[in-house]
């Protein structure tokens, strides 16, 4: 029997089984596709923190960055540079399958190919029954489990886990482009509604690419093509073979519970990904490292109810969930703004002080810390009441606490990346 069943080969659960075979743990990791990091999920964008923070490979390291510039609906471009805080351009692919080797060389069981139809608990272990494309499959035994299943629930229900109720939209593509050494995001109702798009460069075999996407509120894959032809894009865009979209969503607040009986959910499976901005890479490589902790302290004590788990649920609020309250209130207000009111707070922020504070306060992977400084600053405070009155209660509404009502759903089938 296995001490922890991992369902999910991503970098959260990679990461966890990584974390609990290095401290001596038998654990077995089901991931259903074939191939680890096939197909690829996300930006791959990360901060250098990532790398002093956790225990991570860097073959999959495609570019450094230190620059980006914003653009406003209306053509204001604000350039920062930052010396504090490199953002690195991972290949999720190479990343994840690297994670899958230090796993397995620190003694974890990996079963790609094998996709979890059902998860059935015990009164003192759990039990997975898993299927392969040839008809195969297999009964697998453990004492406890761990969700990272990214943005698909549908082990949740079974388990009596909540599912997430926010998303956000997210489709993107990679072209070979002019070579750039500087991140483009733009914002407005007509590139990417309540979010952004985006343009990262990297180079892969000598040839310059970018990873060109959009975060929206519905219809991402509708609003790239519109981002791809516009004509500042489509201008940079060279000839060469281009891979098909990827396309997901991206839940934007935690789950209510992330821990039952013998079960931890974590990274996307938990709902956990900054709400500013969808990012889920950090928040997943915590998520993983803190479920480990906590579940290595379950087998020691022979303990794996709800009651012990929880402790896992107290650890990740400690550490980030002050930054998803402070994110998510930032995005509801956010997310109401007109195109016009988005260019006023571009013109705000290029002036001083405001440019002095995200110079000072600005932060890849803690948004905290200038979302609190910007609102402190009277010239942003008197902005936001200014925009309240403008839109009134649909605005105010956004900011309230509640959580809207939402289908529940499964992720939706993902564009093939090949080579």
């Amino acid at each position: 029997m296995y001490d922890v069943l991992i369902v999910g080969g991503g970098p959260a659960g990679l990461y966890a089984a990584y974390c609990l075979a290095k401290a001596g743990r038998r654990v077995a990791l089901f991931e259903e596709h074939p191939e680890i990091g096939s197909p690829m999920h996300c930006t791959g964008l990360v901060a250098s923190e990532c790398f002093s923070r956790f225990d991570l490979p860097t073959q999959a390291n495609q570019a450094s960055l230190r620059r980006a510039r914003f653009h406003s609906p209306g053509g204001l471009v604000l350039a920062v540079a930052s010396d504090k805080d490199e953002t690195v351009v991972l290949d999720r692919s190479t990343f994840d399958r690297a994670l899958a080797e230090q796993a397995l060389a620190s003694g974890a069981d990996l079963f790609p190919g094998h996709r979890v139809e059902g998860l059935r608990r015990l009164r003192r272990s759990l039990v997975v029954r898993t299927s392969t494309h040839n008809g195969g499959g297999r009964l697998v035994s453990g004492r406890l489990g761990i969700l990272a299943t990214g943005a698909s629930y549908g082990l949740h229900r079974g388990l009596g886990l909540p599912v997430p109720t926010r998303f956000v939209y997210g489709a993107q593509v990679e072209v070979a482009f002019e070579e750039a050494a500087e991140v483009d995001v733009c914002f407005g109702n007509e590139v990417a509604p309540q979010s952004f798009a985006w343009i990262v460069p990297f180079t892969r075999n000598g040839t310059a690419m970018a990873k060109i996407g959009v975060l929206a509120s519905r219809e991402a894959p509708r609003y790239l093509t519109r981002f791809l032809q516009s004509p500042p894009v489509a201008s940079r865009v060279r000839p060469g073979r281009s891979r098909p979209y990827l396309r997901r969503p991206i839940p934007v607040w935690p789950l209510s519970a992330t821990f039952t009986d013998r079960v931890l959910a974590i990274g996307d499976a938990a709902g956990l990904a900054k709400p500013t901005t969808g990012g889920g890479v950090y928040y997943s490589l915590l998520s993983a490292e803190l479920a480990a902790a906590t579940l290595g302290e379950a087998l020691d004590s022979g303990d794996g109810s709800a009651r012990c788990l929880s402790r896992y649920q107290r650890a990740w609020r400690t550490v980030i969930g002050s930054e998803i309250r402070t994110g998510t209130l930032f995005r509801s207000f956010a997310s109401q703004l007109s195109d016009a009111q988005i260019d006023e707070a571009f013109h705000l922020v290029a002036g001083e002080p405001l440019a002095r504070l995200i110079r000072d306060y600005a932060s890849f992977n803690w948004h905290k810390q200038i979302i609190v400084a910007l609102w402190r600053s009277s010239a942003m405070r008197g902005f936001l009441w200014q925009a309240l009155m403008r839109r009134g209660g649909r605005m105010i509404g956004a900011l309230r606490p509640s959580t809207p009502k939402s289908p529940v759903f499964e992720c939706p089938e993902e564009g093939a990346v090949t080579d």
